[in-house]
Parts: C-alpha cells; sequence; structure tokens
C-alpha cells in the first residue's frame, strides 16, 4: 500500500518496546560493539552470530519443525501472506500449506545451508506462494492490485479491495506487498539472510527497496511472537536474528550515516564602509547579516580607533560564532561624519527705532550636535547714518567644527528724527494750528517710543498730545 514514507533514524524510540523484551532474554551470542556499523558490522555479525552457531537441520527437518513447533500455536500454522490457517504437526508438507522462502531459492540457487534457514522460511498456502513467485517485496498501487487473502478461512484471490485490506496481500505486475501485521518480520527476515549470507544471495536490492525495508522494520516493531519464534529457531537451529534482538542495528548495519561535522564558520555579508551621523556615535547596532545551519548564533563586535577631529574612522571588528564553535570575522569600516548644520536657541527680533533712540543689542545663541561653534557677525547699513532714516542688516552665521553653517539676519529700522519748529503743536510747520496737525498726531497715535509727533515730550504719542494741539487751535505760530 502506497502510504508510507522513510522515517528518520531517531524514530528507531518506537523500537523501545521491542528493547525491553529483549532485555528480558538470554542470548547466547556476544553483545553487538557500538563502533562498528555497515559492512564492518554485518561482517562482524555473521563471525560472531552466524559462524559456529548456525546448524543446518536439513530441508526436511526445517519444516518440520517449522510446521510442527516453531509456527505451531496450540495445533494450527498460518499463512504468512493470507491469514489461512489449517492444522500443523512434524510433516514436510501440510497440504495446501508449503515451505515459502522469503528470499526465493532462485536467489541462491536452491543451495544449502541457505536452503533450509528457518529464519527465511514461513508456513505459506500453495496458491499464494505461487502467486508470489520470486517477486520483489515492495509498495503497491491498491487500485491496481490483485488481492489475496480469505474470506472466512478460505483462501480467496480478487482484484476488488476488500473491506479489511489491511490483512491482506496484493501484486501489481512484478511487486509483491505481504499483509501489514508480517511486514516488519519479513523485512528483518531479509536483512538477516542478507548479513548472514552477503556472497551467496549477492545484492539486496534484488529482494527490495532496502529503505522500503527498513520502514517496514519501523511501522510492525518486533512482539512478543517474534521473540518467541526467535528462541525457538535457536533451540533447534543454534543462532537467533541479531535484528529482531536488537531492533537498532537494522540501521547500524544498513543505513548508518555519519553525522555531519559542521566545520565552516558563519557567512557574513555587509557594507565594507558604512557612514554614521556623529551624534549616532557609538551605537550598538550591527551592520552586518550573518547566518550558519548551525544554532545558536552570536555576533560580538570591538571598535578601535579615535574619535578626535571633526570626522574620524572607528575600524569595527565582528566575530560571529556559530552552535559548534566556529567563527568568522568581519572588519567594517564606521566613517563618523557631522552632517547637520548648527541650530539657533535664540535669535532677537527685528526693531523699529528713531535716531538718538537708546537700544540693546541682543546676541543669539547656537548649539551644534556633535562639535563647539563659532558665531560671527556683519553688519550692512542701507542708506546714510543718523539723523537720517536707514536700515540695518546683522547677518549672524554660525560655524560647527566640520564646516556647516547656519546663517538668520535681523533688520533693525531706523526712523529719522524731525525737530519741530514754531509750536510744538504745528506738527506740519506751516505757522498755524489746524486739523492737519491733528490728523498728523492721530496717525501716530499709540506711538511707544522715538515718535515723530510726541507734542508734550514725554516720549509717546497720546491723548494728552492731542488735547495740547486743540489747546493751541486756530493760533498762528
Amino acid at each position: 500500500m502506497l502510504n508510507s514514507t522513510m522515517k528518520d533514524p531517531c524514530k528507531h524510540f518506537l523500537l523501545s518496546f521491542t528493547a525491553l523484551l529483549s532485555a528480558a532474554i538470554s542470548v547466547a551470542q556476544p553483545e553487538p560493539p557500538s563502533d562498528l556499523n555497515l559492512e564492518d558490522l554485518r561482517v562482524w555479525l555473521k563471525n560472531n552470530w552466524h559462524t559456529g552457531y548456525h546448524h543446518s537441520l536439513g530441508y526436511n527437518q526445517a519444516r518440520m519443525q517449522m510446521y510442527g513447533y516453531i509456527d505451531n500455536f496450540n495445533g494450527e500454522i498460518e499463512c504468512v501472506y493470507t491469514g489461512f490457517t489449517q492444522d500443523g504437526g512434524y510433516v514436510t508438507y501440510p497440504n495446501p500449506i508449503n515451505a515459502e522462502h522469503i528470499v526465493p531459492q532462485s536467489f541462491f540457487g536452491s543451495s544449502e545451508p541457505m536452503k533450509s534457514d528457518i529464519y527465511i522460511l514461513k508456513p505459506c498456502h500453495g496458491n499464494a506462494n505461487s502467486s508470489r513467485s520470486n517477486y520483489p517485496y515492495g509498495e503497491v498501487n491498491n487500485s491496481q492490485a490483485q488481492w489475496y487473502g480469505v474470506i472466512g478461512n478460505t483462501y480467496t484471490s480478487q482484484d476488488n479491495q476488500p473491506s479489511d485490506h489491511e490483512f491482506w496481500s496484493e501484486k501489481s505486475g512484478n511487486v509483491w506487498e505481504p499483509r501489514e501485521e508480517h511486514k516488519g518480520n519479513i523485512a528483518r527476515s531479509i536483512f538477516y539472510f542478507y548479513t548472514m549470507y552477503p556472497d551467496e544471495v549477492g545484492d539486496i536490492n534484488q529482494i527490495g527497496d532496502p529503505e522500503t525495508l527498513y520502514q517496514w522494520h519501523l511501522d510492525d516493531p518486533i512482539d512478543s511472537e517474534e521473540l518467541d519464534r526467535n528462541d525457538k529457531v535457536e533451540t533447534h537451529q543454534g543462532n537467533r536474528n541479531p535484528y529482531v534482538d536488537y531492533p537498532d542495528l537494522v540501521w547500524d548495519a544498513w543505513f548508518h550515516e555519519e553525522a555531519a561535522v559542521d566545520t565552516d564558520g558563519p557567512a557574513i555579508t555587509g557594507a565594507s564602509v558604512v557612514y554614521i551621523d556623529c551624534e549616532d556615535y557609538p551605537t550598538s547596532d550591527i551592520f552586518i547579516t550573518a547566518t550558519d545551519e548551525t544554532d545558536p548564533l552570536t555576533i560580538t563586535f570591538v571598535d578601535s580607533g579615535s574619535e578626535d577631529g571633526c570626522e574620524f574612522s572607528i575600524i569595527r571588528t565582528y566575530v560571529a560564532v556559530d552552535g559548534a564553535g566556529n567563527t568568522t570575522t568581519f572588519t567594517q569600516e564606521l566613517s563618523v561624519m557631522d552632517m547637520e548644520a548648527p541650530t539657533f536657541t535664540s535669535f532677537p527680533n527685528d526693531l523699529v527705532v528713531t535716531c538718538g533712540d537708546d537700544y540693546e543689542l541682543v546676541e543669539p545663541l547656537a548649539i551644534d550636535n556633535c562639535s563647539a561653534t563659532t558665531m560671527m557677525a556683519t553688519e550692512t547699513i542701507l542708506g546714510e547714518a543718523c539723523p537720517s532714516g536707514h536700515q540695518i542688516i546683522r547677518t549672524y552665521t554660525v560655524v560647527d567644527e566640520c564646516g556647516n553653517t547656519t546663517t538668520a539676519t535681523q533688520n533693525i529700522i531706523v526712523n529719522e528724527y524731525i525737530e519741530p519748529i514754531g509750536c510744538s503743536s504745528d506738527l506740519n510747520n506751516d505757522g498755524f494750528i489746524t486739523v492737519n496737525d491733528i490728523l498728523l498726531s492721530l496717525s501716530e497715535f499709540g506711538c511707544p517710543s522715538g515718535c515723530n509727533y510726541d507734542v508734550d515730550g514725554d516720549g509717546i504719542v497720546g491723548v494728552g498730545d492731542i488735547l495740547g494741539i486743540l489747546a493751541d487751535y486756530g493760533s498762528a505760530c
């Protein structure tokens, strides 16, 4: 059935139940070493679990022990592929049951002692045995399968999928898939046979894909009946199947892979030069990317260099370490620059004054994000100096140590001071106090200082100035 996938070797723990059972039995053969694997381990198993232990019974005696004792439960024997049962006994051919060779005899020329090794012999209905022929084992597409099983206890072959299909074997083309509950047993028998007779039987791929067989071994763990069979076979044949006593050996002997040793340091990418504004340094930011397959990954760095000067360079050396202790070093230049101009924190407002007035010049204040500043001021006069009206433009420039500058201007308007002629109320100096003088005073009404039409000389133009003009209204000066 196409419903299994290869599992990771860590899945060996699924067989922990078997390990507990095998620990309870007494094994005549020595415990397998932990420092051997693959062919070295298979050779060791052959030399220490087969050679000197295995005693062939001959084909007739092997079958008699299988039907009468080893696979006889309460007087009955069962077909490995179909579940068909019948009476057993110490006979060589309890028709219709005969002996199925899990590894076909044609694979080894029907030679002894392979032919009589009970670990690859199973009771089988003769029709199922013939249908299996010498086809390899594998997974079969259910929709294309011919099925082999029993209805009641009647041997049956049909092309439609039975409702209890997991208890049936199936065939498609030249591939045979045994029923689910015997897949693991069959796989372990095959691994045993190709371990003990490597030269006689040839390539294990002829009997089926080893990875598929290994998956069957995992999916159908050893049970008490298989352990019991191992004991019974040993009683008559002298040796045991090591893959039943030590199920983890299947991986070690056939599929072992050395764990990959990580000797490569992390891969680091990053710019060779990183530009940083001076107000952002020092910084703990990481300007590289490090990757590695072995976690955890840590990155540290050390900065070296002087922070003197307007612009300066820091050499940052990164060290990335992966979970295996491999390191990679990466060097990067941090170019620290002042890229911002100073800013004024206070700046004087524009002024309007009159010639002769006293006024205070307030100097602005400025700061820079990285360095000290220098303030410079220039003054430009537009027009003639007092007593004429004119404009003063004061330009302030603040410069940081890197030459970044900020400029701002203050405008001072200086009005002309006009001396009164004749009467103080004769604002237009026409010799008469008229409504025109009142209008001139009103045009500057509310002036706080430096006023042209301050009649009473109190520094402002207000109600008192209007009343003074009215008092002189109509007079000639």
